[in-house]
């Protein structure tokens, strides 16, 4: 079991995640925008931060950067419908663990426990 952070301005998005991965016994954490995600970060214990791009006042990567700078060992996964070439190599590039397209397939939670695993190995 693992905690996961959420992050997404689409309500919609992060129900469904949260309701797919709490059956797959993980606890879910949802922010609505970047400055909860980073409220939320500090305040709990966080295995996995699962991060829409294309969001209002604070885009992904903004949000990305700015949770490397207070939790760097929490691997961070990209999880968006506007996806391209490079956006995905920047966000790997500056330590992005992962990279995922919406919308999400019937293989989400087995990738979400790849990417969980891939975590663990690099520590």
């Amino acid at each position: 079991m693992a905690t996961i952070l959420v992050v997404d301005d689409h309500e919609l998005t992060r129900k469904t995640i949260n309701r797919r991965l709490s059956r797959h016994g993980h606890v879910v954490l949802e922010a609505a925008s970047g400055v909860t995600g980073l409220h939320l970060l500090e305040e709990n214990e966080v295995d996995l931060i699962l991060m829409d791009f294309m969001m209002k006042t604070m885009n992904g990567m903004q949000t990305f950067e700015r949770m490397r700078a207070i939790r760097p060992e929490v691997p961070c996964a990209m999880l968006t419908a506007y996806a391209h070439a490079g956006l995905i190599k920047q966000f790997i590039e500056e330590g992005g663990i992962d990279f995922m397209v919406k919308p999400i397939g019937e293989d989400f939670e087995e990738r979400i426990d790849q990417i969980l695993e891939k975590a663990r190995n690099r520590t």
